[in-house]
């Protein structure tokens, strides 16, 4: 089975991922930059419910073997991409709820009277951008004894270094340690794993470097 196979048009990059039982066809797309642009094999679980629910599982195993107990630990992960395949894993980890950060600080948060915290973070596909928590996941969060993050492609590791600062900042808001990060987790690595990343990297695959297009 090919599940992205001919609904996007040219190049392509098979990505096989271990106990899969299929290949995943990801289109190449040059994402614009000021000096000619950045090509990458363009990843995107949105609206991929199979491909979500078998990876999903897959990473719920991987996180059982790497962390053992769930008991007390809480999932952190950011919209829009990665939030499918979390909720696939926290569902087969047996969890209720996990914290998101969005993109943005959004009406219901309710920022003027709420705690909120958002922090700057930069990645690949999205360039520079904000990341924030509001009350409800500060609670979830900030109640752990220790974290998970999972996101879709670890890159250049600006997103995790973003979610890092935010429990940083849960903790200090609070006045007392952050809960752990136990553990980084991602569908694929792409390119090098970033030298100061908080805690151990866990992908299922390994996606092609990013290639420097130049004008």
């Amino acid at each position: 089975m090919n599940v992205l196979g001919a609904r996007e048009s040219g190049e392509k990059f098979r990505l096989a991922v271990k106990d899969l039982p299929y290949e995943i066809e990801i289109p190449f797309v040059t994402m614009p930059s000021k000096d000619g642009g950045v090509k990458i094999a363009s990843f995107n679980l949105v609206g991929q419910i199979r491909l979500n629910q078998d990876l999903g599982k897959l990473m719920a195993a991987q996180i059982r073997e790497a962390i053992g107990d769930m008991e007390g630990v809480a999932i952190l992960t950011v919209v829009e991409k990665a939030l499918q395949i979390t909720q696939v894993v926290a569902t087969d980890l047996g969890l209720d709820a996990v914290a998101v950060a969005y993109n943005r600080v959004k009406p219901h948060m309710e920022a003027e009277s709420r705690p909120v915290i958002q922090v700057g973070s930069d990645s690949i596909t999205s360039g520079s951008k904000f990341l924030a928590v509001y009350e409800r996941d500060l609670n979830l969060l900030a109640e752990a004894r220790g974290v998970i993050l999972i996101d879709d492609v670890v890159s250049s590791g600006g997103t995790i270094l973003g979610l890092a600062d935010l429990m940083h900042e849960i903790g200090r808001q609070r006045g007392k340690e952050a809960p752990e990060i136990l553990g980084i987790f991602c569908v694929a690595q792409e390119g090098d794993k970033h030298p100061y990343l908080p805690a151990p990297l866990h992908s299922l695959a390994t996606l092609p470097k990013p290639v420097r297009q130049t004008k």
